[in-house]
């Protein structure tokens, strides 16, 4: 364990690969999704737990406001029809679901699934997903999945994710340079031919990936659709906690 200043480093784990030997591709994910630790990273900084919209008082800690302003920033970065369903009020469980398909819409992509990890309770889920065609699934979990307490992945998409928040955009699994992901797990396993693999933090705590992708066809990601992401990164962890918070 290294310590820096206002920083604690931790190791994170979890294996996409495991779900090759538990998923079926047209039946859903039903596998167990790995982790055992986290990881804060330079490269994004984690949301805070708090509202997007909260504004900090006058006499707010100066770091903290920074932190509150930086948030209050990616929250009004959005496009507006993802910053409708984010609203304070919203219940996390209903945003969820309504924000798989309005990403879609947004990214003018195929699917869009939401993984999330509950450290206080050591279990996984893809508890959100939506599919334009039927022919994709959804990849939704109808249940918890129980955290092991060790990995053996070679998965390097899942190595990364849990080293770094750092999102990555991949525009054909085919062409993809070699080590940056199994394509033996992307062919047979998710069925996806480009992806973003978008992992969320918060306060430093893994949490979560957002994944949308695009299936028959390579995409190259924009830059606006990298903003968005890094926006909803930013977002989404303080409303993953609260989601965790309200459900047994």
């Amino acid at each position: 364990m290294k310590t820096t200043q206002n920083m604690t480093v931790k190791r994170l784990y979890w294996s996409r690969r495991k779900t090759l030997r538990t998923l079926s591709l047209w039946g859903g994910l039903t596998g167990g999704l790995l982790a055992t630790g986290c990881m804060r990273s330079p490269l994004l900084k984690p949301e805070t737990a708090i509202s997007p919209r909260e504004t900090p008082s006058p006499d707010a800690d100066p770091l903290q406001t920074n932190e509150l302003a930086a948030a209050a920033v990616s929250f009004s970065n959005l496009p507006d029809p993802v910053a409708a369903v984010l609203q304070n009020d919203a219940d996390p469980n209903a945003a969820f679901t309504a924000l798989m398909p309005t990403i879609v819409e947004t990214l003018q992509c195929d699917r869009c699934f939401l993984f999330i990890r509950d450290p206080q309770r050591q279990r996984t889920r893809i508890t959100d997903g939506y599919s334009r065609e039927a022919r994709w699934p959804t990849m939704v979990q109808t249940g918890w999945s129980r955290e092991p307490s060790n990995l053996n992945s070679k998965d390097p998409l899942t190595l990364s994710a849990y080293q770094s928040p750092e999102a990555k955009f991949i525009d054909d699994i085919e062409t993809a340079p070699p080590g940056s992901l199994d394509i033996q797990l992307e062919r047979s396993v998710f069925g996806h031919r480009a992806l973003i693999h978008a992992p969320i933090y918060n306060d430093g705590e893994f949490y979560g990936i957002l994944e949308p992708c695009v299936f028959d066809v390579p995409r190259r990601w924009t830059e606006s659709d990298r903003d968005l992401i890094q926006n909803l990164q930013r977002v989404l962890g303080s409303w993953i906690v609260r989601y965790l918070q309200a459900i047994p």
